[in-house]
Protein backbone atom coordinates (compact mmCIF):
# COMPACT_ATOMS: atom_id res chain seq x y z
CA UNK A 1 0.00 0.00 0.00
CA UNK A 2 3.26 2.80 0.81
CA UNK A 3 4.18 1.98 -2.52
CA UNK A 4 1.47 3.40 -4.09
CA UNK A 5 1.67 6.62 -2.86
CA UNK A 6 5.22 6.93 -3.09
CA UNK A 7 4.54 6.08 -7.30
CA UNK A 8 1.86 8.63 -6.85
CA UNK A 9 3.59 11.35 -5.64
CA UNK A 10 6.57 10.84 -7.81
CA UNK A 11 4.55 10.90 -10.93
CA UNK A 12 2.82 14.42 -9.37
CA UNK A 13 6.07 15.92 -8.50
CA UNK A 14 7.70 15.23 -12.07
CA UNK A 15 4.17 16.33 -13.07
CA UNK A 16 4.93 19.58 -11.58
CA UNK A 17 8.05 19.89 -12.61
CA UNK A 18 6.86 19.68 -16.30
CA UNK A 19 4.95 21.90 -16.26
CA UNK A 20 7.21 24.24 -14.11
CA UNK A 21 9.75 24.17 -16.93
CA UNK A 22 7.76 25.40 -19.70
CA UNK A 23 6.70 28.35 -17.61
CA UNK A 24 10.26 28.66 -16.81
CA UNK A 25 11.24 28.83 -20.68
CA UNK A 26 8.28 31.17 -21.55
CA UNK A 27 9.38 33.75 -18.93
CA UNK A 28 12.85 33.95 -19.66
CA UNK A 29 12.11 34.43 -23.67
CA UNK A 30 13.20 38.23 -22.68
CA UNK A 31 16.27 37.05 -21.03
CA UNK A 32 16.26 34.50 -24.04
CA UNK A 33 16.13 37.62 -26.89
CA UNK A 34 18.63 39.69 -25.11
CA UNK A 35 21.23 37.36 -24.69
CA UNK A 36 20.76 37.21 -28.06
CA UNK A 37 20.57 40.51 -29.14
CA UNK A 38 16.85 40.48 -30.84
CA UNK A 39 14.23 42.76 -29.74
CA UNK A 40 11.33 40.94 -28.44
CA UNK A 41 8.95 43.26 -29.10
CA UNK A 42 9.91 43.89 -32.92
CA UNK A 43 7.18 42.10 -35.26
CA UNK A 44 9.93 40.27 -36.97
CA UNK A 45 10.96 38.53 -33.38
CA UNK A 46 7.63 36.28 -33.49
CA UNK A 47 9.46 33.92 -35.86
CA UNK A 48 12.72 33.37 -33.02
CA UNK A 49 9.37 33.05 -30.25
CA UNK A 50 8.30 29.83 -32.40
CA UNK A 51 11.75 28.38 -33.17
CA UNK A 52 12.64 28.69 -29.09
CA UNK A 53 9.44 27.62 -28.34
CA UNK A 54 9.04 25.19 -30.87
CA UNK A 55 12.24 23.85 -30.25
CA UNK A 56 12.27 23.16 -26.98
CA UNK A 57 9.16 21.41 -27.26
CA UNK A 58 11.01 18.97 -30.06
CA UNK A 59 13.97 18.19 -27.88
CA UNK A 60 11.43 17.29 -25.01
CA UNK A 61 9.56 15.34 -27.23
CA UNK A 62 12.87 13.29 -28.89
CA UNK A 63 14.06 13.07 -25.41
CA UNK A 64 11.04 11.47 -23.99
CA UNK A 65 10.92 8.67 -26.69
CA UNK A 66 14.83 7.91 -26.55
CA UNK A 67 15.22 7.57 -22.46
CA UNK A 68 11.16 5.56 -22.47
CA UNK A 69 13.28 3.09 -24.55
CA UNK A 70 16.81 3.19 -22.18
CA UNK A 71 13.80 3.09 -19.49
CA UNK A 72 12.78 -0.46 -20.74
CA UNK A 73 16.26 -1.66 -21.02
CA UNK A 74 17.63 -0.50 -17.76
CA UNK A 75 14.31 0.06 -15.29
CA UNK A 76 11.69 2.42 -15.01
CA UNK A 77 12.42 3.40 -11.39
CA UNK A 78 15.99 3.82 -11.51
CA UNK A 79 16.11 5.81 -14.97
CA UNK A 80 13.28 8.01 -13.16
CA UNK A 81 15.24 8.55 -9.77
CA UNK A 82 18.76 9.53 -12.32
CA UNK A 83 16.11 12.23 -13.96
CA UNK A 84 15.40 13.65 -10.71
CA UNK A 85 19.17 13.64 -9.73
CA UNK A 86 20.12 15.30 -12.82
CA UNK A 87 17.10 17.95 -12.65
CA UNK A 88 17.73 18.58 -9.41
CA UNK A 89 21.39 19.37 -9.86
CA UNK A 90 20.62 21.20 -12.76
CA UNK A 91 18.40 23.71 -10.70
CA UNK A 92 21.02 23.90 -8.32
CA UNK A 93 23.75 25.06 -10.80
CA UNK A 94 21.54 27.64 -12.68
CA UNK A 95 20.10 28.96 -9.54
CA UNK A 96 24.11 29.82 -8.23
CA UNK A 97 24.39 31.88 -11.87
CA UNK A 98 24.81 35.20 -11.00
CA UNK A 99 21.99 37.71 -13.02
CA UNK A 100 23.58 40.21 -15.05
Amino acid sequence: MRYKWVVLSNTTIGTLLAFMNNTIVIISLPAIFNGIRINPLSPSAFQYLLWVLMGYSLVTASLLVTLGRLSDMYGRVRLYNLGFLIFTVGSVLLHQTPAT
